[in-house]
């Protein structure tokens, strides 16, 4: 089971590092995503989030290896406040990418006024509220830290003083107060968020469908596939977790460990699945991928002709007993050669040729030249 989980980590890690990259890069250098300018800039925002998961879930494995599963408070702490931090962002601009292709389709005219700067605006104010959403998690965490040292006291066999126990069973009074604030705020919020991605999204496929019959107008089905994707992939995503809190809510630990097991894998999809997602469904940056994939073919192919030209002309000239030369040293040589040479040399050199030649060349050269006939044209006299 640790084999399949560190397999299924790893392969997270690669696809996000490769995939959330690919994104971020062809949208912003090559205009890979041509869709429009709002829903883009929150595709880029999703793909960061995604990345910096990613890097956190790279910290962990390697904690993992090197402490065993239980890593050091301090990749407890600041790990898991990031971790909460960069899983509501990704929530949230997938709810803000469903809303804004909704308010696209419904108020089109609108919608021409939205320009990058109000989509990025959109997603700085998110970045900025989810910094609050990780401090019930810190305080419940850092209230379970100190009770796990005063347990490991009583463990090494030292003896607790009277107010030590006083304050031991006081936090674990105010640690129980604080596991059902983390609990009901991590249900409310991904319960809200969840909601308003399956409600708009439905929105959205009734709103496409209507502008699609009535009206007769042509819509972007890339985008709208693509956000609707997206949709299902966080919504597979989120419930997991979602029924997990609710479990432990309601004292049920046996049904919730069981169903936390799967929010462990669905929670990491979501995390990978955007750039599948845009290659299926965007016409333009699955071309973009092709491009590049044959441009990287053309230099690996080049490279290998090479290094095949290289070791034929190394057995030729072994055999030859000659000293091996790699492909393009000669071309080298003479660049280099004629690098070294200043401005003026070659048209120098001509000139001191020519005036080294004797006089006689050029009689002698133009006495060697064949004559040119002339035809004479009989004198006649006439006499009146």
């Amino acid at each position: 089971m640790v084999v399949l989980w560190i397999s299924f980590s790893v392969f997270v890690i690669l696809s996000s590092f490769l995939g959330d990259t690919t994104i971020l890069v062809g949208s912003i250098k090559y205009n890979a995503l041509i869709l429009s300018k709002s829903t883009v800039a929150i595709m880029q925002h999703l793909a960061v989030s995604d990345l910096l998961t990613s890097c956190l879930y790279t910290i962990f494995l390697i904690s993992h290896a090197f402490t065993g599963p239980e890593p050091c408070n301090f990749i407890l702490k600041l790990g898991g406040y990031f971790f909460y931090y960069n899983i509501y962002a990704s929530y949230s601009f997938t709810a803000a990418l469903t809303t804004i292709k909704l308010l696209t389709i419904k108020y089109p005219f609108h919608a021409r006024l939205w320009t990058r700067h109000t989509a990025h605006l959109l997603c700085a104010i998110i970045w900025v509220l989810c910094l609050l959403c990780p401090i019930p998690n810190q305080l419940y965490t850092t209230l379970r830290l100190d009770i796990g040292d005063l347990f490991l006291k009583l463990k090494d066999g030292e003896h607790l003083s009277y107010e030590e126990i006083i304050d031991l069973r006081q936090k674990d009074l105010k640690l129980s107060k604080l596991w059902l604030l983390e609990v009901w705020f991590e249900i409310v919020i991904e319960l809200l968020l969840l909601l308003l991605v399956v409600f708009t999204s439905a929105w959205l496929i009734y709103e496409a469908y209507k502008v699609l019959r009535q009206r007769g107008n042509r819509i972007r089905r890339e985008g709208l596939l693509t956000v609707i994707a997206t949709a299902v992939v966080f919504t597979i995503s989120v419930l997991p977790g979602l029924v997990t809190n609710i479990a432990y809510q309601q004292a049920d630990y046996d049904s919730g460990d069981k169903v936390q097991k799967v929010y462990y894998y669905t929670v990491r999809i979501n995390v990978m699945a955007n750039f599948y997602i845009y290659s299926l469904t965007v016409t333009s940056f699955r071309k973009f991928l092709l491009e590049r994939a044959r441009l990287f073919k053309n230099f690996i192919c080049c490279t290998t002709a090479a290094v095949e030209e290289n070791i034929t002309r190394s057995h030729t000239r072994v055999k030859n007993g000659q000293k091996f030369q790699p492909a393009g040293t000669e071309m080298t040589r003479v660049t280099n050669h004629s690098k070294q040479q200043p401005a003026g040399t070659e048209i120098k050199r001509m000139a001191n040729q020519l005036e080294e030649q004797p006089a006689a060349t050029e009689v002698r050269g133009m006495a060697n030249e064949p004559k040119e006939q002339v035809t004479r044209t009989p004198h006649c006299e006439y006499t009146v």
